[in-house]
């Protein structure tokens, strides 16, 4: 696989995946995970099955691209620095393995009947709290790769800025997380973090699209 197609289907993967996650996670699942009435939470089930559906599809597949993303970046990635680009695909690795384990409760969600209300919100909670954990590891990544980005020279500076700063936000955010849920601070602190969180990412993907792997203009570097 060519630099080129290899920034390719990184960069792709990546818009896909922010989309699949904006309906799995921004729309579908706080159409279930109702905290603040947990009596509600077996109906709203049992009456939206098809959206409940819909919603694991979209996880299963975000879990699929990350690992094809954490190879297809470690291609990408490999002449700059080898040391860093696996140490960065392990991270992504480890994260997409914990976000798989956390998953695994919302499908025991859909998979139980017997389940009360209450067991059906602690999974939920499990759900939370366990990819939690995951994103901190995902925040190590992206530092990674937000230096290798800066490694490459003809990756734009403020594109390494977004990766880098993307990074510490999700470090500080979900450690603090692990710490304390309940900190008063931390919903809005997350609140004003979620941007540059998904810019990281997002202005990276559509560089690789639309510059990737091009040949340069100077001799030597892509």
């Amino acid at each position: 696989m060519n630099k080129r197609k290899t920034a390719l289907h990184s960069g792709w993967a990546l818009i896909i995946m922010a989309i699949l996650a904006g309906f799995s996670i921004g729309y579908a699942l706080p159409e279930f995970n109702q905290a603040e009435d947990i009596e509600s939470i077996k109906g709203l089930i049992q009456k939206s099955q098809r959206l409940y559906g819909g919603m694991l599809l979209g996880l299963v597949m975000i879990v699929l691209l990350d690992l094809l993303v954490s190879y297809t970046l470690y291609k990408y990635f490999e002449e700059t620095s080898k040391k860093y680009a696996l140490l960065a695909a392990i991270a992504r690795i480890l994260y997409t393995l914990i976000f798989g384990i956390s998953i695994y409760f919302l499908f025991l969600n859909a998979a139980n009947e017997d389940l009360s209300n209450p067991q059906l919100n602690q999974n939920f909670r499990l759900f939370e709290s366990i990819w939690n954990g995951g994103l901190v590891i995902f925040g190590v990544h992206l530092s990674l790769i937000g230096y290798l980005m800066m490694l490459k020279k003809t990756i734009p500076r403020f594109l390494v800025f977004f990766a880098l700063l993307a990074g510490l936000c999700y470090l500080v955010v979900h450690s603090l997380k692990l710490v304390s849920a309940n900190l008063p601070f931390l919903s809005h602190l997350e609140l004003g973090l979620a941007f540059p969180m998904a810019l990281g990412e997002l202005t990276f993907a559509v560089w690789l699209i639309a510059k990737g792997g091009k040949p340069s203009k100077v001799p030597g570097l892509q």
